[in-house]
């Protein structure tokens, strides 16, 4: 159990499970993970693998809900690019929850970055497991 974890979801909702819908900040990350943006991830530090597993667990318990998960040195593009970098630098144990944002969803940030290109079903998904792992953190 990882108490009062800070957990940061950013964002949550876009998916697509087209072929090659899903890029990486390194090209050799693609033969670990999926070509379809059809998944969440769970980012954390390699500090911080235990509090990775625990949202990765309580994630996977939503039916229905990919989860990949990554830990990785500081140095890796994008792991920082929320708030929870915030935390890190006060060596505060800390983990995003992520579509992964520009990786995958190509308006990201853009005009055409609209809410009806959002999964609700699959955030629904999400929130579900987050509540799971506030729940069990009792």
């Amino acid at each position: 159990m990882v108490p009062e974890l800070p957990r940061r979801a950013s964002p949550i909702g876009y998916y697509d499970s087209a072929p090659g819908s899903q890029d990486y900040p390194y090209t050799a990350m693609s033969w670990l993970y999926p070509d379809r943006g059809d998944f969440i991830a769970v980012v954390g530090r390699i500090q911080d693998i235990n509090a990775v597993r625990q949202v990765k667990a309580a994630l996977l318990s939503s039916r229905d809900l990919s989860v990949y998960s990554m830990n990785a040195p500081g140095f890796i593009p994008c792991i920082d690019f929320s708030d929870h970098l915030n935390y890190w630098q006060y060596d505060i144990p800390a983990v995003m929850i992520t579509d992964t944002a520009f990786y995958r969803n190509k308006q990201y940030h853009l005009p055409g970055d609209t809410a009806d290109r959002l999964n609700y079903q699959k955030m629904a998904q999400v929130v579900d497991g987050v509540i799971t792992l506030l729940y069990n953190s009792k």
